[in-house]
């Protein structure tokens, strides 16, 4: 998660910190539950997961998180003396240049998660292009898990906290693995420390 930060910090100008201070092993019922229930809307940023692991992975943001998020990463791309654009009134609405921050704020989280395994594992580990929607949390996860659950009963899930300044924004990092990856994904982790 620190390159996921200095990654962020060198595309922004700002220095971010990306903190994953939870990580556990949970089932389908947990995700959701951790998604703020099955009727909360989320931003949610999807990396399809090929090569020595399959699955998939997704960052979730409640949209409020998703707009402060898009805030950060954009304030630094002002003009000196640039004023940041005020937050809508309507937390569903988004800009194309907020989406676009927030979709590659998970793509660099995702990924920098991904590139650590596969380097652990000396074998490829490739993120897809992301995707980003912003939807009920039940619609976005449930194609996702009904792909997975049919062999794997736990998915790979944890807390991420982004930090610049004194602003503190909540994730939840997702990483949803086939079950013949599952194994190869905890043994990773395992050795890792995690």
């Amino acid at each position: 998660m620190r390159r996921a930060g200095e990654a962020l910090g060198s595309m922004s100008g700002q220095a971010i910190e990306v903190r994953t201070p939870m990580l556990r092993r949970c089932s389908a019922a947990d995700v959701v539950a951790m998604a703020g229930g099955a009727e909360a809307v989320v931003a949610a940023v999807y990396v399809g997961i090929k090569g020595s692991l399959q699955g998939h992975a997704l960052l979730l943001l409640s949209p409020t998180d998703a707009h402060r998020l898009a805030q950060i990463l954009l304030t630094g791309l002002l003009e000196p003396g640039e004023l940041p654009a005020e937050a809508p009134s309507d937390p569903l609405v988004f800009d194309e240049l907020e989406l676009s921050a927030v979709q590659e704020a998970g793509n660099v989280t995702i990924s920098a998660f991904l590139n650590e395994l596969g380097m652990h594992l000396r074998r490829p580990v490739q993120p897809t292009p992301p995707q980003i929607v912003i939807e009920m949390a039940g619609a976005i996860l449930d194609g996702v898990l009904m792909d997975l659950m049919s062999t794997v009963d736990e998915v790979l899930a944890a807390r991420t906290t982004f930090t610049e300044g004194g602003r503190e924004i909540d994730g939840t990092l997702l990483v949803l693995p086939r079950a013949d990856s599952l194994s190869i994904l905890l043994d990773a982790l395992g050795a890792l420390g995690i």
